[in-house]
């Protein structure tokens, strides 16, 4: 799959797969993360409320969320071909892009431990 127009090859591949993750995951964190870290930020309303709405979606959007990190990490951690590459590993900006994009997976994939890691956590915070 190609994301975005770039070619399979590109150093930037994986981006696309990355957003998604991210978007999935910080939807499905809408109903229980998000309420409780804008209260400790002092935001508050009763908009915060309608946050639940998200709530039967959240297996949903967390399955997405994984299965586009697993996409990400398939196109960012997988080397070329030798003939495919579109620049040679010894290219610094080449480096510096998958670099960058690796540690932008993790961000991402600590951002989707969160919902679903909360439920475990939260009976010992009751």
């Amino acid at each position: 799959m190609v994301s975005q127009g770039l070619p399979a090859t590109s150093p930037a591949r994986g981006l696309g797969a990355l957003l998604a993750a991210g978007l999935a995951a910080l939807l499905a964190s809408g109903c229980c993360v998000a309420p409780l870290a804008l209260a400790l930020l002092g935001v508050s309303g009763a908009w915060i409320g309608q946050l639940r709405v998200l709530e039967p979606w959240s297996p949903w959007l967390l399955g997405g969320a994984l299965g586009a990190l697993g996409l990400a990490a398939w196109q960012i951690y997988r080397r070329p071909a030798p003939g495919d590459a579109a620049c040679t590993l010894d290219d610094p900006a080449c480096g510096q892009t998958r670099r960058g994009l690796r540690r932008w997976f993790w961000v991402v994939a600590l951002l989707t431990a969160v919902p679903l890691l909360l439920p475990l956590v939260a009976p010992w915070f009751y």
